[in-house]
């Protein structure tokens, strides 16, 4: 099991710096690094994810997957109705809390951004102290996974495409 945590900043330069303050937690915590994106909206409205990248490979950290799959929460506002399959359909039906999901969506302001991250290892109280202590005030969201919404959102990391994630497509049996 594992937590999902959203801090929203009204600064997508406070969001950035929190950003990197977690990966340098992470770093002393010595723990194994987490996906940490920041999700900017523009004036315009337009939502960008920014994945944590390891500067010595290139590669987003924590494989990418559940960076990305954070960034899409950002991607489809609508509320889903019987039979639709947009994104938060897909992420409701996955077992995402709605109401994590909803408010998420909501309270990116344009012009602001977002934290997010999976918590495993860290713990998630530790990781809220460590955004309460950060300037920006954010607002922090947390959803708890159960093993069963944790596969099924696992399983829709595994439909992302890898250029998406950042990475380089292996060859089949080699």
């Amino acid at each position: 099991m594992s937590d999902l945590i959203i801090s929203v900043y009204r600064s997508q330069a406070a969001a950035f710096a929190a950003g990197e303050q977690l990966a340098a937690f992470q770093r002393a915590a010595g723990t194994e690094p987490e996906d940490i994106v920041v999700v900017t909206r523009s004036a315009e409205g337009r939502i960008s994810v920014n994945q944590s990248i390891d500067i010595a490979t290139g590669a987003p950290l924590g494989g990418g997957g559940w960076g990305m799959l954070i960034g899409t929460m950002f991607l489809d506002a609508r509320k889903p109705q019987p039979g639709s399959k947009g994104l938060a359909a897909q992420l409701r039906a996955a077992g995402l809390d709605e109401g994590f999901l909803a408010g998420a969506v909501q309270s990116l302001d344009k012009g602001g951004a977002a934290v997010g991250l999976r918590v495993r290892m860290l713990g998630s109280n530790r990781v809220i102290e460590k955004l309460e202590s950060l300037a920006g005030a954010p607002q922090i969201l947390r959803t708890r996974l159960d093993a069963d919404t944790e596969e099924a959102l696992t399983g829709m990391i595994g439909q992302i495409p890898e250029a998406a994630l950042g990475r380089t497509a292996r060859p089949r049996g080699g």
